[in-house]
């Protein structure tokens, strides 16, 4: 696999460094993390990686706004939730990551979100 740059926005520190390690594991080249919406809206805007897993609240703030810009640059990403699918509103159709998951959720996950970067 291509070396790959991931963006994971998830606010609760314990979780996105066990997401972030298990992406290295799966060989994930680099992980952009941001837990703040500020910080994950200027990601977003910035670019720079092939894909997001973006947690759908943070700090009880909705990332919906994160999402719209992903959408607008064609940057893949997956929803990372414990809330029920109805709360994606416009965004259903996007792929989720459940909490909790496994290891082999996120790299389905993965592999679906990377799938036309690496051409598969």
């Amino acid at each position: 696999m291509p070396e790959t740059s991931i963006l994971l926005i998830e606010d609760d520190p314990a979780i996105s460094m066990i997401v972030e390690e298990m992406m290295m594991d799966l060989g994930m080249g680099t992980v952009i993390t941001a837990g703040r919406l500020p910080a994950a809206l200027e990601a977003a805007a910035n670019g720079g990686f092939d894909c997001a897993i973006v947690d759908l609240k943070l700090h009880g703030q909705d990332t919906f706004e994160v999402a719209r810009i992903l959408r607008q640059r064609n940057i893949p990403f997956a929803f990372f939730t414990g809330y029920a699918a109805d709360s994606l509103r416009e965004y259903a159709s996007q792929p989720v990551l459940p909490k909790p998951f496994a290891e082999a959720d996120l790299k389905g996950i993965l592999d679906h979100l990377l799938r036309p970067v690496n051409g598969a």
